[in-house]
């Protein structure tokens, strides 16, 4: 008679109570969320106004706001899951352990915008990295509730297995992307491993060029405290783009002359005559290609031979300033392209004599 008592502990105006609760629990948690959904889209709004102003720069990440609104996502689906976190945890009361565990997450993706700003990688690495550190909060939060149970710490031990596995595979699966394959793989077309070889000459007018999927900077001397002078040049990045030690020799030259005489010289390659597989290919050129062999003859001019702040030790004298490059490339094993050889039928030659 107690339990039909609607006044008593379990009828049903606890009931009523409790189902009061679930509802201000959703529609708290629908405002937020509606709340933070808004607060990403004017965000993104505001971005885009201000960018077309030019009162803001793009983040180094990539192309403005395509950029912009992958991170605005990304902080959406985190602030969600924290939401939904922080109710579990006011509803629960797990102790300071727990509520530590499950809010971490949303914190460290919070806090690694500023390094994303800067940075260049994608904002979804950033959630991958909350939904890893999601997961593997909430299941050390399941295995804490009973730690002494033996059948579910060998679950819990597994699931960290996977978790681990997966992602060390996911790791290695955007390295391998982002490095070409650790340097064994090849450019997707010659012209661009030529652009890349150059560029990790230093030789060229800028260090930039691509590998893999994004855009990197050849480890040029820069700075105040560069010795630019001794001629160096990103020799990992270089070898990288070589099937052969033949092709070094067109460059070595250039990099003994700045030792020797203290100019720092930067080179044009302007693109030729192409042929893969003894077929012409002309502009505009492809972004991929397969074949068996290319062959580009490149006309190399020199731009500048300068020696920074006071004037150089040596003066440089040279009949001609041009000269004509042959390259030939090869598939590399596993993909790609490879310089493999250059010959320099009319080499530049040069006298040096003090000022």
């Amino acid at each position: 008679m107690i339990g039909m008592d609607s006044t008593g502990a379990n009828g049903p105006g606890t009931g009523g109570g409790r189902s009061g609760r679930d509802v201000a629990t959703g529609v708290a948690f629908g405002c937020l969320a509606a709340v933070l959904g808004m607060c990403g889209l004017g965000a993104a709004g505001v971005y885009l106004v201000a960018s077309r102003l030019g009162l803001i720069s793009e983040p180094s990440t990539g192309s403005g706001l395509d950029a912009f609104a992958a991170l605005a996502l990304v902080l959406v689906l985190v602030a969600v899951g924290h939401v939904v976190a922080s109710v579990w945890a006011w509803r629960t009361r797990p102790g300071p352990v727990r509520v530590v565990l499950t809010q971490a997450p949303h914190v460290a993706a919070y806090a690694a915008v500023p390094f994303w700003w800067n940075g260049a990688w994608s904002a979804w690495y950033i959630a991958w990295g909350a939904l890893t550190l999601t997961g593997l909060a909430w299941l050390t939060v399941w295995f804490l509730r009973a730690p002494g149970v033996a059948r579910r710490a060998i679950v819990y031990l597994a699931a960290l297995g996977v978790v681990v596995a997966a992602n060390v595979a996911g790791i290695l699966a955007v390295t391998w992307d982002s490095t070409n394959g650790f340097g064994w793989k090849g450019q997707p077309t010659p012209w661009a491993a030529f652009t890349a070889l150059s560029a990790n000459s230093c030789l060229a007018d800028h260090p930039y060029h691509n590998n893999g999927a994004h855009v990197v900077r050849a480890d040029c001397p820069s700075g105040p405290d560069a010795d630019f002078y001794a001629g160096d040049y990103d020799e990992s990045g270089f070898d990288n783009q070589l099937c052969d030690s033949q092709p070094k020799q067109a460059f070595t030259k250039w990099w003994e002359w700045n030792r020797s005489y203290q100019l720092s010289f930067t080179l044009r390659w302007d693109h030729g005559q192409t042929l893969v597989d003894g077929n012409t290919v002309a502009p505009p050129y492809p972004d991929a290609i397969d074949s068996d062999t290319a062959t580009i003859q490149y006309a190399v001019t020199l731009e500048s031979a300068t020696h920074t702040g006071t004037p150089g030790p040596f003066r440089m004298r040279a009949d001609t300033i041009t000269e004509t490059w042959n390259v030939e490339f090869e598939p590399a094993t596993i993909g790609g392209w490879k310089v493999c050889r250059i010959d320099i039928p009319d080499p530049i030659t040069a006298t040096f004599t003090p000022q």
